[in-house]
């Protein structure tokens, strides 16, 4: 036998063993990184589902404290509280408040007196009546002076099974002189409020949002409710072999948590009240006194590592199918290594590294195959090919090839790679992001900060002129650059969420915009509608960039989205001179607050407009050559020049 073929086998036998030890260390590290990824989302997913209840129940509060300020409601209800009245007049007042209720999906009404008593119902024979103690300790905040929300309970109906009540909101009622006499609740059906939140909330093929009580007790619906009765089994979040009528793990540690509220994640697969093996997490909202949880199938979570012990396995096959045969030539490595070498070429660039990565696009340094001069590439995912994607990648490249400014980065060339890659070369820099600048070396003083916002609307002139609005300006998408020399030299990153103002020939993806931005640095009408947003809105968020830099703090400090939203919707934010380690000057400091504005017509009309006021705060307050050249050379070329190559954000 040839010597050259064992030798061949041999190696092919040590490949196999290496292959099985790089599976086995990949399989445990995806695995790892599977469990962050779902740890996350399952968060993620479960803070969204909170935020959609908090905003609902705010919603149902509202409308009961407007109902239970209606002057004429007041009025009778103090009578019938201070005649105590029942029977007819409860019954008309009950029917007037739920004529005045039904369009906001309200089916019944109480009012009851704060010793519990039922003055007024939609259901006449309970009038007189006393409320349960469990639900008159949950009015205490209405008989105090607050709107509240009573979440549903689980009944025994009349056939005998365990229903779902009514979700309630109470509001108090007032007399003239401001003393409660009473408090208002309105019901409405569980499926058609309360239930429907969760519904719309369900994660991939199995997935469940869920509430339930503290007996385990769905006061949701169920996306298995069929299959539940088919089986005769209670809507429980129970263990269904277990007689014991054991909770669910995740419900279980819910309700172990009751009296003081808390959270977590069971990544580790439990079975359901279905017996299913399920991963989920969960929240006990004490003010409630519900559990809130987002569950799915563990097969369908970490259904990646299946597929990839299948693939593993296939090419471990093949592997030793073709050892055993000795078809394997010496030399097909070097030109599979060859052949995938050819592959990290696009266009006339040569890809070098991977310097960065989006949620649909890789950045590459390269170079120009004849010019040799460094680029960026920016290549798009290959599973990133819905049309709005694609549509979005070849919009920013045909729109940012329009601008020529030096404050904007400058767009190369683009094109198709040899396997169908969309990409495109743009210029490399050298330096660091507004981010990266205030994150190292603290808030900014206001000549440089002055100096910089400038640049950037020398930067954004240019766009508006060409009826271009950026729509993404913040910290991450400025840098502050050393051009060989020329230092804080600044440019304007990343036009992938441009919009253009004025044309029918680019597509506006207001649909992929909604779920795109930072909303920290996004205008009040951004939010409320991604396609309504003109010049003024890349002012706000120049504003907003102009505050960060002089005090290093964000403009509002908040723990969720759901309330950073709610602070840029109607919050009026604070003075940059008030937060800023520096003495501001008048006009630095009036002309960011103007930006910040929440009405559009309150703002700078034009960037013009803005550069002009900073143009006059230079004039008094000049950031010099000396003051560039001593900081670049104290804070950046002092510490061995760790100059961070960076271009834009792969998006």
């Amino acid at each position: 036998m040839d010597i050259r073929f064992d030798r061949a086998r041999l190696a092919l036998l040590l490949l196999l063993v290496a292959l099985l030890g790089v599976g086995m260390w990949a399989y445990r590290g995806v695995g790892e990184s599977l469990r962050e990824i779902r740890a996350t989302g399952l968060q993620a997913l479960l803070n969204t589902q909170l935020g959609t209840l908090e905003q609902w129940i705010a919603e149902r509060r509202n409308e009961a404290e407007q109902l239970a300020a209606d002057t004429e409601l007041r009025r009778a209800v103090v009578q019938l509280a201070g005649a105590g009245s029942r029977g007819s007049d409860g019954e008309r007042i009950a029917r007037e408040i739920l004529g005045k209720a039904m369009a906001i999906g309200v089916t019944a009404t109480l009012v009851i007196d704060p010793r519990g008593r039922i003055l007024a119902a939609s259901d006449a024979e309970r009038i007189g009546n006393k409320v349960s103690a469990d639900y008159f300790a949950h009015l205490a905040p209405v008989l105090k002076g607050q709107s509240a929300f009573l979440r549903p309970y689980s009944v025994t109906g009349s056939s005998g099974t365990r229903e779902i009540g009514r979700a309630w909101v109470a509001a108090p009622i007032r007399s003239a002189s401001g003393r409660i006499v009473a408090a208002l609740a309105l019901g409405s059906p569980v499926d058609q409020g309360f239930g429907a939140l969760f519904g719309a909330a369900r994660p991939g093929a199995s997935g469940e949002a869920l509430a339930f009580d503290a007996e385990g007790w769905l006061l949701s619906p169920s996306r298995h409710g069929d299959e539940l009765r088919q089986r005769k089994l209670p809507a429980r979040m129970t263990i269904p072999a277990d007689d014991s009528d054991t909770l669910t793990r995740l419900a279980a540690a819910a309700v172990a948590k009751r009296g003081e509220g808390g959270e977590g994640l069971l990544l580790q697969p439990y079975p359901s009240y279905l017996g299913r093996e399920m991963i989920g997490a969960w929240r006990w909202l004490a003010p409630l006194d519900i559990g809130v949880a987002i569950e799915i199938e563990a097969g369908e979570a970490y259904a990646p590592l299946r597929y990839l012990q299948i693939g593993f396995g296939i090419v471990l096959l093949l592997l030793f199918a073709v050892w055993l045969s000795g078809f394997l030539a010496p030399n097909a490595l070097a030109n599979l290594l060859r052949r995938d070498g050819r592959a990290r070429q696009m266009g006339p660039y040569k890809l070098l590294r991977q310097i960065g990565e989006g949620a649909i696009s890789n950045v590459y340094l390269a170079q120009h195959r004849m010019l040799k001069r460094p680029a960026a590439v920016k290549v798009l995912k290959a599973q990133s090919t819905k049309e709005e994607w694609i549509a979005r990648f070849q919009r920013e490249v045909q729109l940012s090839s329009l601008l020529h400014h030096p404050n904007t980065i400058a767009i190369y060339d683009y094109g198709t790679g040899t396997g169908g890659e969309f990409w495109y070369a743009m210029e490399y820099l050298e330096g660091l992001s507004l981010a990266d600048l205030v994150e190292r070396y603290g808030p900014v003083p206001p000549a440089r900060t002055a100096h910089i916002l400038r640049q950037a609307c020398a930067s954004l002139w240019e766009a508006h002129a060409c009826g271009l609005v950026h729509r993404d300006i913040k910290p991450q998408n400025i840098m502050l650059c050393d051009m060989r020399g020329e230092r804080d030299f600044v440019k304007v990153l990343d036009f992938g969420l441009v919009k253009q103002i004025d044309g029918n020939q680019t597509r506006d993806l207001t649909g992929v915009m909604r779920i795109l931005g930072t909303p920290l640095y996004m205008s009040p009408e951004r939010i409320r509608n991604p396609a309504d947003a003109d010049v003024r809105a890349d002012i706000y968020a120049l504003g907003a960039v102009g505050f960060f830099l002089l005090t290093g703090k964000r403009l509002f400090e908040t723990e969720t989205e759901h309330d950073l939203t709610y602070h840029v919707l109607h919050e009026i934010p604070r003075l940059a001179s008030e937060c800023s380690p520096f003495a501001v000057p008048a006009e630095l400091d009036a002309l960011i607050g103007r930006c910040l504005e929440k009405d559009p017509a309150a703002r700078p009309q034009a960037i013009a407009e803005v550069a002009g006021a900073l143009d006059g705060v230079l004039v008094h307050l000049p950031w010099t050559r000396q003051q560039i050249e001593a900081w670049w050379r104290q804070n950046w070329i002092a510490e061995g020049d760790p100059r961070r190559r960076f271009t834009a954000p792969a998006a």
